[in-house]
C-alpha cells in the first residue's frame, strides 16, 4: 500500500489533499451503515460496492463523486463488499479544481463520473480497471495534479491561509481576530469563505473546534465533562452539550469511547 503522506508529498497536493485514506470489506454483512459526522473538508470518494446511498437524503452514490460540507451527521448506506478511497480535500478546493459551488454542496454530493475536463481525462475509466488498490491511489493522485496544474493558486493561497490559522487555533479564533491577523477585513473574510468553503468563517470555526472535542471524547481523554468543555474553549457545559448534539444527534457522552 502506498503511504498517503508519500503520494500526497509525490504529487505536489499538500496545498489541496489535506489526508488520504482507504475504506474496504471483502466479506461481512449485507448491508453496512458507515456514520460520519461534520469535520470541515469536502472530498473525492471513488466507489466500488453493488449499491452506495447517501443517508438521509436517500441519494444513490455513483463510483466517482465529489462531496461537499457535511454540517449535519449523515450515514453511507453500502450494499456488499466495498472499497472506498477517499482524497480528503482542503474546503477550496471543491470550487477551485472542480468550479462547483461549495454553497450548493453542503451535505450533497455531485457526480463526477461522467464529467469532462478541456486538458484532464476523467480517471475513472482507469480507476475501474486496475487491479490493485496502490494502483487507483496513485491514479486519483495524478488526476488531481493534473487538475491543480490547470488552476491559478493566489486566491487559493490567500483562504487556505485562513483555513490554517483556524486550525492552529482549534476553532478557537474569532472572526474578527482572524481578520486582524491575515490583514484583512471580516466582509472580505466572509465573502471568501462563501465562494471558495460554501460556510461562513464562524461556521467553519465552530466545525474544528466540534472536531477537536470529538476527538478528546472519542479517546477519553478527560476526567470531567467539564474538561473537555474549557480545554476547548466552550462558554459553558450547555453551550457545548447544544454543539455536540447539532453536529451529531447524540449526547457526548454518547460518544465516549467504552472503556
Amino acid at each position: 500500500m502506498i503511504d498517503p503522506t508519500t503520494i500526497i508529498a509525490d504529487h505536489d497536493l499538500e496545498l489541496f489533499v489535506k489526508e488520504v485514506f482507504v475504506l474496504e470489506q471483502t466479506a461481512g454483512p449485507k448491508k453496512s451503515k458507515l456514520p460520519f459526522f461534520a469535520d470541515g473538508y469536502p472530498g473525492i470518494v471513488y466507489l466500488q460496492s453493488e449499491k452506495g446511498v447517501l443517508l438521509p437524503k436517500k441519494k444513490i452514490l455513483t463510483s466517482f463523486f465529489l462531496y461537499g460540507q457535511m454540517i449535519e451527521p449523515f450515514e453511507l448506506l453500502i450494499t456488499g463488499p466495498y472499497l472506498m478511497i477517499v482524497f480528503q480535500l482542503y474546503p477550496v478546493t471543491s470550487k477551485l479544481l472542480f468550479d462547483v459551488d461549495p454553497k450548493k454542496l453542503n451535505d450533497d454530493c455531485y457526480d463526477l463520473s461522467n464529467l469532462r475536463w478541456a486538458a484532464v481525462e476523467n480517471p475513472l475509466e482507469a480507476l475501474d480497471a486496475a487491479s490493485k488498490i496502490s494502483q487507483q491511489l496513485e491514479i486519483a493522485a495524478r488526476f488531481l495534479s493534473e487538475l491543480a496544474r490547470e488552476k491559478g493558486m493566489e486566491e487559493y493561497r490567500e483562504i487556505q491561509q485562513a483555513i490554517q490559522v483556524i486550525m492552529d487555533h482549534k476553532g478557537t479564533i474569532a472572526v474578527n481576530d482572524l481578520a486582524r491577523h491575515l490583514h484583512a477585513t471580516e466582509r472580505t473574510l466572509r465573502r471568501k469563505f462563501s465562494r471558495y468553503v460554501g460556510i461562513s468563517p464562524k461556521k467553519f470555526a465552530k466545525i474544528i473546534q466540534f472536531q477537536t472535542s470529538l476527538e478528546q471524547l472519542s479517546t477519553g481523554d478527560f476526567s470531567k465533562l467539564t474538561d473537555v468543555v474549557y480545554e476547548n474553549g466552550y462558554a459553558d457545559q450547555s453551550h457545548f452539550i447544544r454543539n455536540i448534539k447539532k453536529f451529531t444527534g447524540k449526547r457526548p457522552l454518547q460518544l465516549k469511547k467504552p472503556q
